[in-house]
């Protein structure tokens, strides 16, 4: 559904083109017409008086419209002006009339354009719609009950998928973030939170912090697939019990649920049901720029609190997203999300799995293949990819990796294939190479296998199969702890797909002692992203300085500690033979960046540079006398700038 919605043929006309159009509307009695019919669409019965009156006689003059509530008491007012007149040149009047009938509420149109201003409390807003008379009512409703949200704990811990978790620091800083934005009369956020910190559960946490304290009534959360939206109601009709919440997908229709939960597709596939004043907080987990025309619609048409929620690392955050959260610094042309936690900064502080990335390279070219959105073409990719011998290759060269590998088991891993064909032919390898699980070792998890769900479930809780072989299914949403490698066989240019794929085995497992996993890299994609090993216990560096397979990570943290801090890159070259006219492995490349030479993403180095310079401060000397406001001598500043250049600092 999405793919034909991007191929839409919208383009906004200008309005004099419009006017046009429409016959030239030029008189106010002809925008009028338009505004009746907008009214009635959301939902007022402008025939009745007691909704809708029309002309009422103000102390000086007569007001266009005046809404009122189930009492027929003024709820708004409406400023109707001719259709090439911007509606904003009656703001005046229409507060006049406002503040005269005692009414909370300006809308200003012109038939075409209208904005609503809730003028006592923030400036006037562009909206798609009116809003209903339940709408109005409602923002009264909560404002009278409405508390501040610093009188609303966060929790230590909760209650959530029959077991007490903890809420984590990084989860209450992201909480506490988005507090301040909103006390700081901010309506728009991005929040990133690298995959596998509880994205879902802190946005939980905040949601009914805001149902709490009375900000919300209606919250609509936005995802691109169904599995995602299934997972997100799991955790809010667990977590959130007494805020029912409801999916849709589909043709399915909207019920009056305290939460709706959409994918992109349908929510814009029925906007005409929603009036612009229905929700008051809309979050968006994740979004694609393929269809950010489709994604700034549906945001754009609701008047609301608006929290975006991503894994992708700020530095891959395009601008328009940026500025679609109000989060783009104009003039540093750089984007400020309102939070950050990253991948690395997980792993360092033990609440996600670190990874080695292997890198198996072989002669593979994507030369002439085509670009669709953001991606490569499929079909191309299917020509170039799938090539039985080169798919047997790979299975082979996984079975010789793993088999060096401490302890000696199988290991959970999911493999990203190309289209459902590849990930077939991959399978029947697998499971030709490990006979002895008589085809059970491999088996592909794809749309359109029946009994999805059952293979889903089978792979995460049974001992078989071991391996998973995935097309644009397990790449996101998908929670299984124990998989411990993951195998990229499909190429991407998607910032966000490979951050999802590279998060599949980013989740710590008490299970099995799971505090690593492992990539392995057939196509470069890792060398693309400049993405590179990050595992405090890495298996690899620690064989490379003679520490036996399987250490334990208590035993490796005095060994980490004795390791040159130029150690950087091992390259090690493995050739291997291979069927005539097919693609060879040329080296397979062990990649470990050691903690003091690691690439840092920007916005990391940023949270630690600011860590250190508070420590320094609180000691060094120089830095006391600037933070008391006193001057430094020519010879202080010298030393200050030699201190803050050298390594140490």
């Amino acid at each position: 559904m999405i793919e034909s919605m991007t191929n839409t043929n919208y383009k906004p006309q200008k309005r004099e083109i419009k006017g046009k159009l429409l016959g030239i509307v030029t008189r106010e009695s002809d925008a009028r017409m338009i505004i009746d019919r907008k009214l009635r669409e959301a939902g007022w019965d402008i025939e009745n008086k007691n909704q809708v009156s029309t002309e009422e006689p103000a102390k000086r003059g007569r007001a266009d419209y005046l809404l009122k509530d189930r009492r027929g008491r003024p709820l708004a007012v409406i400023e109707a002006k001719r259709f090439l007149v911007e509606p904003e040149i009656g703001k005046q009047q229409a507060l006049d009339y406002a503040e005269c009938f005692g009414a909370d509420f300006i809308f200003l149109s012109n038939g075409e354009d209208i904005y609503f201003w809730d003028y006592k409390n923030r400036p006037e807003q562009k909206v798609m719609t009116f809003f209903s008379q339940r709408d109005l009512e409602k923002i009264l409703i909560l404002r009278k009950s409405r508390k501040p949200l610093s009188v609303i704990p966060i929790p230590d811990k909760v209650f959530v998928q029959g077991e007490v978790k903890d809420v984590r620091p990084y989860q209450k800083k992201a909480i506490q973030a988005m507090d301040s934005a909103l006390e700081a009369d901010k309506r728009k956020m991005l929040v990133v939170m690298a995959t596998g910190t509880g994205k879902t559960l802190t946005i939980a946490l905040q949601i009914k912090r805001m149902f709490d304290a009375g900000l919300i009534e209606r919250v609509l959360f936005l995802v691109d697939r169904i599995e995602l939206g299934k997972q997100a109601q799991d955790t809010f009709n667990d977590y959130l019990k007494e805020y029912p919440a409801e999916l849709l997908y589909g043709g399915k229709q909207k019920k009056e649920s305290s939460i709706i939960i959409g994918t992109l597709p349908t929510i814009y596939s029925q906007l005409q049901n929603f009036t612009s004043g229905y929700f008051d907080l809309v979050i968006s987990d994740e979004a694609h720029r393929s269809i950010y025309h489709i994604y700034k619609s549906v945001l754009n048409h609701f008047d609301a609190i608006k929290i975006g929620l991503t894994a992708t690392p700020s530095r891959y955050i395009d601008r328009n997203t940026y500025q679609l959260f109000d989060c783009w610094d104009e003039k540093e042309q750089t984007g400020r999300p309102t939070y950050v936690y990253g991948l690395r900064q997980g792993i360092k502080e033990g609440y996600l799995a670190g990874y080695d990335i292997v890198r198996i390279d072989t002669k593979v070219s994507l030369e002439g293949i085509r670009y669709e959105e953001e991606d490569y073409n499929p079909e191309d990719l299917e020509r170039v990819i799938n090539v039985p011998a080169r798919n047997k290759q790979i299975v082979k060269a996984y079975k010789e990796e793993e088999e060096k590998r401490q302890p000696q088991k199988h290991r959970k891993a999911i493999v990203f294939a190309v289209t459902q064909k590849h990930a077939a032919q991959l399978a029947y390898y697998f499971n030709q190479e490990y006979p002895e699980f008589r085809g059970r070792f491999a088996e592909v998890i794809t749309s359109n296998v029946p009994n999805v769900d059952q293979a889903i479930k089978r792979f995460k809780q049974e001992e078989l199969p071991y391996v998973a072989v995935s097309v644009g299914m397990l790449d996101c949403g998908f929670d299984a702890p124990k998989v411990e490698n993951i195998l990229m066989v499909r190429p991407t240019k998607s910032p966000i797909l490979y951050q999802q794929m590279r998060g599949r085995g980013c989740r710590l497992c008490k299970e099995i002692n799971k505090v690593s996993f492992r990539i392995y890299d057939f196509v470069g994609v890792t060398r693309d992203f400049n993405d590179e090993s990050f595992n405090p216990y890495s298996e690899i560096l620690a064989h490379r300085r003679g520490i036996p397979w399987g250490t334990e990570p208590e035993e490796l943290t005095q060994e980490e500690k004795e390791i040159p801090e130029n150690i950087r890159k091992v390259f090690v070259q493995v050739p291997e033979e291979a069927p005539e006219n097919v693609d060879m492995v040329v080296k397979r490349e062990y990649v470990e960046v050691g903690p003091e030479g690691e690439r840092i993403d920007v916005d990391d180095y940023r949270v630690e540079w600011e860590k250190e310079i508070q420590t320094k401060a609180e000691v060094d000397p120089l830095i006391k006398k600037i933070k008391e406001g006193k001057e430094l001598t020519n010879e202080e500043i010298q030393e200050l700038s030699e201190k803050l250049n050298s390594p140490e600092f």
